[in-house]
């Protein structure tokens, strides 16, 4: 059972790291580009910083690290590197990762409903041009960790109760 849980909290954190790190990124990519929309030639400066590079570097690292949890661990807990947290050893495995869908679908969709109505009052909230571009990438970012969070909680519950 602690291997099985391993695999859930491994692919959990990995993608909650990975998510944090491109919209940190492509949050840093928007501030630091420019619009240039005065003339009739529209000027696009988009500038990539190193937290680029971070995240491409840790994206290869973290698939170098799946692979070889996949080869050291995948037998002992079924971890497989194509189905990730989906990856089930038995029907029990199953059943927890169906309730645990279902649990982060329902959650999600009211935070998606919640954050749609962030978005379309965010002008209200804010007079920076910067601001308005930035809450999207904030919430999508928000959103993503949430339910990658609530899965994993949910995965711990469920397999604690079943």
């Amino acid at each position: 059972m602690l291997f099985v849980m391993t695999k859930i909290i491994f692919e959990q954190v990995v993608n909650m790291i990975l998510a944090t790190l491109l919209a940190c990124a492509t949050a840093t990519t928007v501030l630091h580009s420019t619009i240039d929309t005065s003339n009739t030639n529209y000027f696009v400066e988009i500038k990539f910083n190193r937290l680029w590079l971070l995240f491409i570097l840790m994206s290869i690292i973290f698939s170098i690290l799946r692979y070889v949890y996949g080869k050291v661990f995948g037998q002992h807990d079924g971890y497989d590197t194509k189905a990730a947290e989906f990856s089930c050893q038995d029907e029990r495995e199953q059943l927890i990762s169906q309730h645990a869908t279902k649990i982060t679908y329902r959650v999600m969709t009211n935070i998606l409903a919640a954050s749609l109505a962030i978005l379309l009052f965010s002008n209200l909230l804010t007079n920076s041009i910067m601001m308005l571009r930035l809450i999207p990438i904030i919430l999508i970012a928000v959103c993503f960790n949430l339910m990658l969070l609530i899965y994993l909680i949910a995965w711990i519950f469920y397999d604690h109760n079943i």
